[in-house]
């Protein structure tokens, strides 16, 4: 019997094999479930080591990512609440929650400006050896988190959940898993792409503690790009992806431009496995494990349901909310029943009040508010959800509307209207507002002669949260907004009607119309101009992304990622699809050269007739190795750059460990033939393609851009690279000396060191360019000194200046 989530912790601390994945973009790491185990209770010792005792508070304000998680059973160990923030969340909404709680520090991650107002721990830095003391006593009605309801400009309210709430939630499921668990050996271990942030309860439950119980493996991404989505369930062999309904809704819409047959119905009732054959392209866009979607944190629309069914998908909803830690209800996976969220699960209790209101009773339901009454949300023993519903023959929950006016955006947030009303109202020229949903923030004004709509919106975005800005406004006609007679009360059910009887979407753009076109089907309402910032019209990050793919459907062409996010404006959003066409074909990076034969084949080479011949013409005399031997991970060697043969000259150098684990980057731009060969005779195509394979054979090197685009590209292949243990050898002059002089190094090396966050060694080589110099045709025999110095850290984006410190490095060799 487990008496609290430390008796779970201490199951699941037995297994072996990995457990959680971060790709940040550029690398990824992974960590075992020993290494997770250990990290949690080096954390908890730090915790102790500071002075944070049980019961008081840390602020997780952070992406996903598996420090999070180890931080978070830190803290249970230790009995210190977690109180998890959006990482979205403005810093001003984290001060608040800072000083509601009284906070001793915040753990911040990297995608989350730093406040120097408040103690912060980088959790990137977390470590993961060191005391592993014991922790505190706990008891199952400990608090273990406060979870804060995103969406209150005013005081925002704090849930409390405790040990037996979120145990109340594990059991049932747990039982569930057990029955099925010998069933699912043969595809274990089941991964999971999970994208709900871990500041919700769902997104921390399919990430936490659902996976341990199989035992799974869970991955956590950069962004929300579709194309990456899909790249990402492909190559890590993804089973089940844990997103809002949004991301379904993204999704589907990259499917229907990548394989248009996806929209052609099926006939009916048509077994699933000719289902599958019959979309087989889709189910190999994301690879032939992945099988179902999770969906959680907001409604799914039924249509968007019944399309990922239709294609041979399962799709698994459930119902809950924070205050119930968080599931209420859930689909079983082998007997979902389409347009409902499942039954209630084991020891929880749902019934539906002569109002049509959901009302929930169970030991997962919280014990109330931090420092507040519990209210009428609690009445007889019952939550009270503000959820309308209704329960069906069999038991299963079909959820309806809300009761209450809360409006739940696509991204699963939470946005109370009366906050967004309240900024509004602020504004010059504003006489009274309201804002309606379902799922988006619409404002409704009622404005002073001569006020500007559009001035007022912008202002009262600028003060809310990224979930809480206005997406679309209309203005009242009349003087003043319907009210109830004698209390005043805003008809706001009137007004919603009004509204969808008045402000509908925009049409969908025609191929060829101008980006302004495109980009105000997104902003109703708004006058759209090269000048509008995206800011402006208050998207959200999956809304961008969803401009994006429309844009690109549009234009017929692909939209390069990175100037895409890094567009402010409308006018930056037509300078990035005006420069697509002078983007270049993708770089296809070798893969074959990583595979077990072809190691073994360079391995054996290298170690033999390849060291022979080099050692004939390069008298190698090497220092400065002993800074190499305290160094357990993949490193950047950055070296000047003579001769041809600085690479087999640095091989030489190195001691065995280092020498057949590493990868040189080669510049793209020495192999144009190879890359472009309509632009060259066949002779010259094939004579540069073989020194290609050659070069990528068997020195294990790859293409790196100097001048042209790709580098991001080049930087993920860095990253798998570094990922598997490879260090990088790289030349950042990007040409070879004639003189013998140090060139200037340009940024790419502190691109590099900076993104994948490992150390660079600067190695000095001098004499090769006297054994091979730049013209020469044939080595002549001489000596050469390599030498290496002290592992440097680069952080920051200011790659010139990192690369500048590099090359200073280097020079004082």
């Amino acid at each position: 019997m487990r008496q609290t989530l430390l008796d779970f912790f201490a199951e699941f601390s037995r297994h072996s094999g990995e457990f959680l994945i971060h790709d940040d973009g550029y690398r990824s790491r992974s960590f075992s479930y020993a290494e997770v185990v250990r990290g949690a209770v080096v954390f908890a010792a730090r915790l102790r080591k500071h002075g944070i005792a049980k019961g008081e508070k840390v602020l997780f304000w952070s992406e996903n990512r598996p420090e999070w998680i180890a931080a978070l059973w830190g803290c249970l160990i230790e009995g210190v609440i977690a109180v998890p923030v959006d990482y979205r969340s403005s810093p001003d909404l984290v001060r608040r929650i800072h000083r509601i709680v009284g906070a001793r520090a915040l753990l911040a991650g990297d995608e989350v400006p730093v406040l120097d107002d408040i103690p912060c721990w980088k959790l990137a830095g977390l470590e993961w050896t060191g005391d592993t003391s014991p922790g505190a006593a706990i008891t199952r009605d400990d608090v273990a988190e406060i979870l804060f309801t995103s969406g209150t400009t005013a005081e925002p309210k704090g849930v409390l959940i405790s040990h037996r709430n979120v145990l109340a939630n594990i059991k049932p499921v747990d039982r569930e898993v057990r029955k099925y668990r010998k069933y699912g050996r043969p595809f274990f271990p089941i991964r999971f792409l999970n994208l709900l942030p871990l500041s919700h309860m769902f997104g921390q439950a399919m990430a936490t503690f659902v996976p341990p119980m199989l035992p799974g493996v869970v991955v956590f991404m950069h962004g929300y790009n579709p194309r990456e989505i899909a790249r990402q369930i492909r190559k890590r062999r993804i089973s089940v992806l844990v997103s809002v309904p949004k991301i379904l809704e993204v999704l589907r819409e990259y499917v229907v431009q990548t394989v248009p047959e996806a929209v052609r119905p099926e006939p009916e009732k048509m077994h699933w496995m000719m289902r599958w054959w019959r979309y087989r392209k889709v189910h190999r866009l994301f690879g032939w494990k992945f099988w179902a979607f999770v969906s959680g944190a907001a409604p799914l629309d039924p249509e968007l349901e019944a399309f990922w069914s239709r294609l041979g998908f399962l799709v698994i909803q459930g119902y809950g909310l924070t205050e119930t830690a968080p599931i209420v209800t859930l689909n079983h996976p082998f007997h979902a029943r389409r347009g409902t969220v499942g039954k209630p699960i084991a020891g929880v209790e749902v019934r539906i009040a002569p109002d049509g209101e959901i009302l929930v009773r169970g030991e997962n339901v919280t014990s109330g508010y931090f420092n507040a009454e519990s209210g009428t949300v609690f009445e007889d023993g019952w939550f009270h959800t503000g959820d309308i519903g209704a329960i069906d023959s069999e038991g299963r929950l079909s959820v309806r509307g809300r009761k209450k006016e809360m409006i739940i955006t696509p991204e699963g947030l939470n946005v109370f209207p009366e906050d967004v009303e309240r900024e509004i109202d602020r504004a010059p020229g504003v006489r009274e507002s309201a804002v309606v949903g379902p799922d988006r923030v619409h404002a409704v004004l009622v404005l002073e002669p001569g006020a500007d709509a559009e001035a007022v919106i912008g202002k009262a975005n600028s003060a809310l949260e990224e979930h809480q800005k206005i997406r679309s406004f209309s203005v009242w006609p009349g003087t003043a907004l319907p009210r109830t007679e004698g209390t005043g009360k805003l008809k706001r059910n009137e007004v919603r009607q009004w509204v969808e009887g008045r402000a509908s979407p925009g049409p969908a753009a025609e191929p060829g119309e101008s980006i302004e076109a495109v980009v105000a089907r997104y902003a109703r309402g708004r006058r759209i101009r090269p000048e509008t910032t995206l800011d402006e019209l208050g998207l959200s990050s999956l809304e961008r992304v969803e401009l994006m793919l429309a844009i690109e459907q549009n234009s017929g062409a692909s939209v390069d990622e990175s100037r895409f996010s890094a567009a402010r404006t409308v006018g930056d959003l037509r300078s990035a699809l005006d420069g697509r066409a002078a983007a270049p074909e993708p770089i296809v990076f070798p893969s074959w050269n990583r595979r077990a034969p072809v190691m073994l084949l360079r391995n054996l080479s290298l170690a033999t007739w390849m060291q022979a011949i080099a050692r004939l013409f390069l008298w190698v005399k090497a220092k400065g190795r002993e800074n190499l031997e305290p160094l357990e991970e993949p490193v950047i060697f950055a070296a000047n750059h003579q001769s041809h043969l600085d690479t087999p000259a640095i091989l030489l150098a190195l001691p065995g460990r280092w020498r057949y684990r590493i990868a040189p980057a080669m510049a793209k731009e020495f192999f144009k033939a190879h890359f472009f060969p309509k632009q060259y005779s066949r002779g010259e195509w094939f004579t540069n393609s073989l020194n290609y394979y050659l070069s990528t054979m068997f020195f294990n090197a790859f293409p790196f851009p100097q001048r042209e685009a790709g580098l991001r590209e080049a930087l993920r292949y860095a990253g798998d690279l570094v990922s598997e243990g490879t260090s990088i050898l790289i030349f950042p002059e990007g040409r070879r000396s004639e003189t013998g002089e140090i060139d200037r190094f340009r940024p790419g090396v502190g691109i590099l060191a900076s993104r994948l966050g490992i150390p660079v060694i600067p190695v000095r080589l001098e004499g090769v360019e006297n054994v091979l110099r730049v013209g020469w045709n044939m080595a002549r025999p001489g000596r050469v000194r390599v030498k290496f110095g002290k592992p440097m850290r680069l952080r920051g984006d200011d790659y010139a200046a990192l690369a500048a410190q590099v090359e200073m490095a280097v020079k004082a060799l």
